[in-house]
């Protein structure tokens, strides 16, 4: 039996196309706060987890943004936050199979979308007041 079934093969589709989106968010983001190297941040941020963290919670927070998040990035910071918040939904419901839980993170992370699309609405403000834009 094999075990690359069409659920498992669209988790796993969805999982590089949640990587890619943050990549993507990390360097609109990294442009907008005037990085020399937006391209960079965007590559290495979701690389590393280390790199990431850094810059979500270290480099972002002394830096303001020149221009408000267009809707591209607005988009990508959605798909950004639901993926790793469905991951989590999705395996505290599943069995603690990595199968199942490639199965079960896609209805997850459609379930986290609603969320994630009010939280980004809410922080990513084009005045920066807010407790995500202040990072």
């Amino acid at each position: 039996m094999s075990l690359l079934t069409p659920p498992v093969a669209f988790g796993a589709a969805l999982v590089l196309f949640v990587w890619l989106a943050s990549g993507v968010w990390v360097n609109l983001d990294a442009h907008a706060r005037g990085s020399d190297y937006p391209a960079v941040w965007g590559v290495f941020a979701p690389l590393s987890g280390i790199v990431l963290f850094y810059y979500l919670l270290w480099w972002r927070r002394g830096r303001s943004r020149e221009y408000p998040p267009s809707r591209w990035e607005r988009a990508t910071a959605i798909v950004a936050v639901a993926g790793p918040a469905g991951l989590v939904v999705g395996s505290l419901v599943s069995p603690p199979d990595p199968i199942s839980q490639l199965t079960v993170w896609p209805v997850a992370f459609a379930g986290c979308l609603p969320v994630a699309y009010w939280v980004v609405g809410r922080g990513l403000d084009a005045t920066g007041d807010s407790y995500i834009s202040g990072w």
